[in-house]
C-alpha cells in the first residue's frame, strides 16, 4: 500500500521543573521576560509570519526587480549592497514573494560546526526558500562558498528551490567572475518612503509637506534603514502617550531625543576636567535614570576601578551630590530618579567616552561586570544599562567584550541573580548584523564545551532557544543538541525540553536532530538514547524512507543498549498507534526492522505485543490484532512468509 507524507504526534509536554528551587526558578522567568521583550517582528528573523510583517513595510530598493527576475530564471539570486541599506530584507521579501510551493522558508547556517557544509545539497528540500546571509563572513569562508555555489545551484534547479545570497560588501573585490551572472546591484530606498509606510500602518498620516521638513531629511540621510523604523516607532509612541502639538510636534521631538550630542558633549567634559566630575558624567550616562544612591556608588567603583585617588578631605566638607549633578547638567525627578536635562544626552557621553578614552575601555568592562554583581543596583536597573553598553561595545567593534561579560556572570563562582543580565548580554550580540556571526560562533565553541559551568549551560539554553531559535533554528538546534548531551543537574530537563520543543517545530528540525541522534548513536553518545526515545512520542513523515532508516537505526541501539522495562512504554505508545488508527501500520515495520533479526528481540517483541493485547483499554478492542500483525512482519523479516510490507 502507499501513504503520503504525514505527521503523527501524540501529545505536547508542558513546563518542566528546573530543579535548584525558587531563586533559580525565579532568574530564569526573568531572563526569558527579557529576552521575549528584547524579542518581536525583526528582520533577523526568517518565517513566512514574519515576511508578512515584513511586505506589509517594505519600500523596494533599486535594482529589485533585477533581482527578481534572477531568482526566478536561475533559482539563486546574489545581492550586493551598502550595509544599512536593507539587503537582508530585500533578500527575505524576495523569498517571501515566492511563496507557494510545497517547501519551507530557511536560513542556512554561517558557521562552522558539526551539522556539515553549509552547502549541503542532500539538504535540499522540493521547493524550499533559502537565504544565506554572508555580510560578516571572513575572506577565506566567502572563497570556499563560492567555489562550492554552482553545484548547489544544480541542486536547487532539480528541486526546484530558490536561494538568496547576501553578499558581504567588503570583500566586493573577492567575488568570483563567473557568479556576477547571478549578481543583482540593489540601492537604499527612499528613506522618507520608509518612514512613511511605517506610520501609515500605525494610523499616522502627515501631509506631504510636514514629511519634507530640512530636519527630518537631514536624520534620514545619515541613518541606516533600521533606524528609520525605531524613528517610526518613536513618533508613534508620542502619538500614544499623548504628547500635545501633532504629528509636527512628535517628528520634532522624536528627531530631538536621538539628535547628536557628540560636540556638546565634548565641550562639557573640556570644563568638566576633574576626575570625579567625569566619574559622575559616565555613571549617571550608563545608569541613567536611576536613584542618586546608584549614581553615587557606580562613580565611586569607577574611580576605584581607574586607581582615582581619593579625595582627602570630610566628606561634610565636600560638594553635596545635588550640587554636583546639578552643575552637570542633570536633575532630580518627582519620582526620585536622576537624569539628564537634554534629550539624549546621556548617549552622547556614552559615545564620548567609548571613542575618546579607548585606551580605558577594559578598564570599564570590568568596572561594570562589578557594578552589576556586587548588590545594591536594583534589579530594574540592570536591563536598561546592560543595553547601553552593549550598544557601546559594538559600536566600537568590540563584541568580545560582552561575551567576556557573560562568561564571567556565569562562571563557577557566579551568581544566579545574573542569569538574566548574561543572557542579555548575549541576546544584544546575536542580533548585531556586524557580530552575530562571532556570537554564534562562540556559543557552539561554548556548548562542547564538557565541564561549562551551570549558570552559563543555563543561559545557552535561554538563547539557543529564545533568540537564536528566531533567525537561526538550525544553529540553535545543533547547539541545544550539544548542551543535552553534556547536560547534567538542573539543566538537564531544561535543555532537554527546549530541543524538542525546536525539532518538534517543524519537519526540517525534526529530520535534522533524527539524523544528529543516528550518528550520536553511533558514537556511543548515552544522552542520545533517551533523547531518541522522547522523539518517537511524535513521529513525523514516516512515510520518508530515509526517516525510517533513522528510526530504524534508533530502535536497534535501544533494543541493543538499554533494559526492556526502560523502551517497552514507548513501543507500546506505537502499538497504541497503529490500532486507533492515529499512526500507520509502517510504525510495526520499523520496530521489527530495529530488533535486526535477532531471535531473543523479536520473540520480546512479540511477548510485549501479547501482554499489551491482553491489558490494552476496553476502547481498543476492536483494533488490529498487534500480535498477528507483529507475527506476520517477522515471519516476513526472516524469510518464512511472502508478506508485502507497507512501502
Amino acid at each position: 500500500m502507499t501513504e503520503p507524507y504525514s505527521a503523527y504526534i501524540s501529545e505536547s509536554c508542558g513546563p518542566v521543573h528546573t530543579g535548584d528551587g525558587a531563586q533559580l526558578n525565579i532568574s530564569l522567568a526573568l531572563a526569558s521576560d527579557r529576552l521575549q521583550h528584547e524579542a518581536g517582528p525583526s528582520l533577523r528573523s526568517i518565517t513566512d509570519r514574519d515576511g508578512d510583517w515584513l511586505e506589509q513595510r517594505f519600500v523596494a530598493p533599486g535594482g529589485m526587480q533585477r533581482a527578481r527576475t534572477l531568482l526566478r530564471t536561475n533559482s539563486v539570486v546574489l545581492l550586493s549592497a551598502r550595509p544599512g541599506s536593507g539587503r537582508r530584507a530585500a533578500a527575505l521579501i524576495l523569498l517571501h514573494e515566492l511563496a507557494g510551493g510545497s517547501g519551507g522558508l530557511y536560513e542556512l547556517p554561517d558557521t562552522e560546526d558539526d551539522s556539515g557544509s553549509v552547502l549541503d545539497v542532500s539538504e535540499v528540500g522540493e521547493g524550499d526558500r533559502l537565504m544565506l546571509d554572508l555580510s560578516a563572513v571572513d575572506e577565506a569562508r566567502y572563497l570556499s562558498l563560492q567555489r562550492r555555489l554552482p553545484d548547489f545551484r544544480a541542486r536547487l534547479v532539480e528541486r526546484r528551490a530558490l536561494l538568496a545570497v547576501v553578499l558581504p560588501h567588503h570583500h566586493a573585490y573577492l567575488q568570483r567572475t563567473e557568479l556576477k551572472p547571478y549578481t543583482a546591484e540593489l540601492t537604499r530606498p527612499s528613506s522618507r518612503d520608509v518612514l512613511s509606510r511605517y506610520l501609515q500602518l500605525d494610523n499616522i498620516r502627515p501631509p506631504t509637506a510636514e514629511l519634507g521638513v530640512q530636519s527630518l531629511a537631514s536624520h534620514l540621510a545619515k541613518v541606516p534603514m533600521r533606524e528609520v523604523a525605531e524613528l517610526a516607532d518613536r513618533i508613534r509612541s508620542l502619538r500614544d502617550t499623548g504628547f500635545p502639538g501633532g504629528f509636527p510636534s512628535w517628528r520634532d521631538q522624536a528627531i530631538k531625543r536621538v539628535a547628536d550630542r557628540s560636540a556638546e558633549v565634548a565641550a562639557d567634559l573640556a570644563a568638566h576636567d576633574s576626575g570625579r566630575r567625569r566619574a559622575l558624567l559616565l555613571a549617571l550616562a550608563m545608569f541613567h535614570e536611576s536613584p542618586p544612591a546608584t549614581v553615587l556608588r557606580t562613580a565611586s567603583a569607577l574611580l576605584s576601578a581607574l586607581s582615582h585617588p581619593p579625595d582627602e578631605r570630610p566628606r561634610l566638607e565636600q560638594t553635596d551630590l545635588n550640587r554636583e549633578l546639578t552643575e552637570l547638567g542633570a536633575e532630580t525627578g518627582p519620582n526620585g530618579l536622576v537624569r539628564f536635562r537634554t534629550h539624549n544626552y546621556d548617549r552622547g557621553v556614552r559615545e564620548h567616552f567609548w571613542t575618546y578614552f579607548p585606551d580605558l575601555t577594559e578598564q570599564f568592562r570590568r568596572w561594570f561586570h562589578d557594578c552589576l554583581a556586587r548588590p545594591g543596583i536594583g534589579e530594574n536597573e540592570h536591563a536598561p544599562a546592560i543595553t547601553r553598553f552593549a550598544d557601546q561595545c559594538l559600536r566600537v567593534g568590540r563584541p568580545g567584550d560582552l561575551l567576556w561579560l557573560a562568561d564571567a556572570w556565569t562562571g563557577h563562582h557566579g551568581q544566579v541573580r545574573l542569569i538574566p543580565d548574561a543572557a542579555q548580554a548575549l541576546d544584544h550580540g546575536l542580533a548585531d548584523e556586524r557580530y552575530g556571526q562571532r556570537f554564534r560562533q562562540q556559543i557552539y565553541d561554548w556548548s562542547i564545551t564538557g565541564n561549562l559551568p551551570q549558570n552559563l549551560k543555563q543561559v545557552l539554553v535561554l538563547v539557543c532557544s529564545q533568540t537564536m531559535r528566531r533567525s537561526h533554528p538550525h544553529q540553535a538546534l545543533v547547539r541545544l543538541h550539544h548542551l543535552d548531551r553534556r547536560a547534567d543537574g538542573r539543566v538537564s530537563d531544561t535543555a532537554r525540553s527546549a530541543l524538542l520543543d525546536l525539532a518538534l517545530s517543524n519537519s526540517r528540525m525534526y529530520r535534522l536532530l533524527l539524523q544528529r541522534v543516528r550518528r550520536g548513536l553511533e558514537s556511543e553518545w548515552a544522552r542520545d538514547l533517551g533523547l531518541f526515545l522522547a522523539l518517537t512520542q511524535s513521529v513525523r513523515l514516516i512515510a520518508s524512507q530515509e526517516v525510517r532508516a533513522g528510526l530504524t537505526a534508533g530502535w536497534a541501539a535501544v533494543f541493543r543498549k538499554l533494559p526492556r522495562e526502560e523502551w517497552h512504554p514507548y513501543a507500546v505508545h506505537w502499538f497504541t498507534a497503529v490500532v486507533d488508527g492515529s499512526g500507520p501500520e509502517r510504525l510495526l515495520d520499523v520496530l521489527v526492522d530495529g530488533c535486526r533479526n535477532e531471535a531473543v528481540l523479536l520473540g520480546g517483541l512479540y511477548q510485549l505485543a501479547r501482554d499489551w493485547e491482553r491489558s490494552r483499554p476496553p476502547g481498543l478492542v476492536d483494533g488490529p490484532g498487534i500480535a498477528d500483525l507483529l507475527v506476520q512482519k517477522i515471519s516476513f523479516a526472516q524469510g518464512l512468509g511472502f508478506l508485502v510490507p507497507a512501502v
